[in-house]
């Protein structure tokens, strides 16, 4: 209950919070003082009856020393009597040294010889009674006749007229409470006006500056105080937001002439680099082709008349143009992946790396290689740009391990984080993981082209399909014992409902991470 409270009053507005402030803070002040004042007047009112008493017991004990030497009994009950002028006296009792009443009269009986009287005086009375319970104050005196105690004075006071005295009390303070506390509610109403107006004016005028985007309202300053400085402040930061809105008006209109220069200038540019990749496509490719073909003819048809010098030439001819047409290809392969429209769609990707997997078998038929892949994984992407980079990614892994023993490469994926790790493991000849940031740039090799073929461009093209589908790729390796290559896709994109399932790469009915051997060729 306490923290809804206060969650409550978090909300209220500032007119009302200072009205719940002033009014608590009036409220406590009142209560306090009324019960300060209260308890004041009953100390005050008690003192007055045990001074009151105190005195006239001893009044009427001094009078009674000589009626009790010479035992006077009228003089007593006429002593006793006096104080039923008092309307709080309820019953008055004398006694001698041996406890026995002498004279007595209680309130309410006329007959003073009517036994029953004498019920309302005590048995054994104190000597030194002064003592207050709900109803009545009770008090003694003892009465010393040279120095000797000859009886006991006894007193009973009704506390009515105390009771009624401090209810009329409470009352009239009660309502002279109410009187003040309306009185401060009036006033405080009329002095939050200074602080609430400004402030409702600064909201004002804060709201109209964000509804209708005007900087150029200002709000108006009501006062000289700590809000007069916020309204300032406030218009300052309005000037600002007006000189910087102009700023970035005029930007804004002189970036739209430059991005449409711009796109200009690129939408050329993409014209003379689709016009480039013709002329390499054709014009490049076709002399390359002539070379490699004359000198495969040369050493066809006039091999036996060179020497063995000759021969190495021309196959290092044929060599180097085989090669330089396989740069161009993965050149042009990277240059159609950087501009290919995205066409995302839902495939197995399980079933793409076996048709890889089965064409670098048919290429290279003579190998033993134990291959296991991730079943029925699915994924969300572009099926021709996916197929591309695990090519690439499939590619070295197979080249890689072509002088193992026991070569073994294995595909699936993982979940870490809640993301999709897909990846390419083999146990071939690896590499030093200090150069891991280096592998994705193009023309960066880690292997010399003696020991394992390759242009260089294949772990370039794999990182831009992987950039291109908001994703990331790493790899890990130790020399000489393989390496992994990790890779995920729309990490940091929306996904709905129904393409989750196939970016977790699960099927409901499929258990991740059980792997499955695929072939192993003979």
């Amino acid at each position: 209950m306490l923290t809804k409270y206060k969650f409550s009053i978090k909300y209220l507005p500032i007119k009302k919070k200072l009205s719940l402030i002033i009014m608590t803070s009036a409220l406590l002040a009142v209560i306090l003082l009324s019960s300060v004042f209260t308890v004041y007047e009953y100390v005050a009112l008690r003192n007055s009856i045990i001074k009151e008493f105190s005195t006239t017991s001893k009044i009427i004990s001094n009078r009674s020393h000589a009626a009790l030497l010479f035992n006077d009994a009228a003089t007593l009950q006429e002593n006793v009597d006096s104080l039923k002028i008092h309307d709080d006296v309820e019953a008055t009792c004398l006694y001698n040294e041996a406890n026995d009443i002498l004279a007595f009269f209680s309130k309410g009986l006329m007959s003073k010889q009517n036994d029953n009287s004498k019920a309302s005086c005590p048995t054994h009375p104190s000597r030194n009674l002064n003592h207050f319970d709900d109803q009545y104050y009770q008090v003694s005196q003892a009465i010393i006749v040279d120095n000797e105690p000859m009886g006991i004075l006894y007193i009973k006071v009704s506390l009515q007229s105390l009771h009624n005295h401090l209810y009329n009390y409470v009352i009239a303070t009660a309502v002279f409470s109410l009187i003040i506390i309306l009185a401060v509610f009036i006033f405080s109403s009329y002095l939050q006006n200074f602080i609430t107006t400004p402030l409702l004016l600064l909201k004002n005028t804060a709201r109209q500056v964000t509804k209708n985007k005007d900087y150029t309202l200002r709000a108006s300053k009501e006062s000289h105080d700590e809000i007069g400085d916020m309204v300032d402040t406030f218009n300052e930061m309005l000037s600002t937001l007006q000189e910087q809105n102009k700023t970035i008006i005029d930007d804004a209109e002189s970036l739209e002439l430059k991005v449409g220069e711009r796109t200009k200038e690129l939408a050329i540019a993409n014209q003379e680099l689709e016009a480039f990749s013709y002329s390499v496509s054709h014009d490049l490719r076709s002399p390359l082709r002539a070379i490699d073909g004359f000198s495969k003819a040369l050493l066809e048809d006039y091999g036996h008349e060179l020497d063995h010098t000759a021969h190495d030439y021309l196959k290092r001819v044929r060599k180097a143009s085989q090669k330089m047409g396989e740069l161009i290809s993965s050149l042009l392969q990277l240059s159609r992946v950087t501009r290919k429209e995205l066409k995302d769609t839902h495939f197995d990707l399980s079933s793409m790396i076996m048709s890889i997997v089965h064409q670098l078998q048919e290429q290279d038929p003579e190998r033993i290689i134990d291959i296991q892949i991730q079943p029925e994984m699915y994924i969300m992407g572009d099926e021709q740009l996916i197929e591309v980079a695990l090519d690439n990614l499939i590619g070295n892994a197979w080249k890689y391990s072509k002088y193992e023993k026991f070569p073994k490469i294995e595909i699936g994926y993982f979940v870490e984080n809640g993301h999709t790790v897909y990846f390419v493991k083999d146990n071939g000849a690896g590499f030093d993981n200090k150069y891991a940031k280096n592998l994705f740039t193009a023309f960066q090799r880690l292997h010399s082209p003696e020991q394992f073929e390759g242009t260089g461009i294949g772990l370039a093209t794999v990182f831009r399909i992987i950039q291109r589908h908001h994703g990331e790729i790493w790899a890990n390796s130790i020399l000489d014992e393989g390496a992994t290559f990790c890779f995920t896709l729309y990490d940091n994109r929306p996904q709905d409902d129904e393409s989750k399932s196939f970016l977790t790469g699960k099927n409901p009915d499929i258990k991740p991470n059980k792997p499955v051997t695929d072939s192993k060729n003979n």
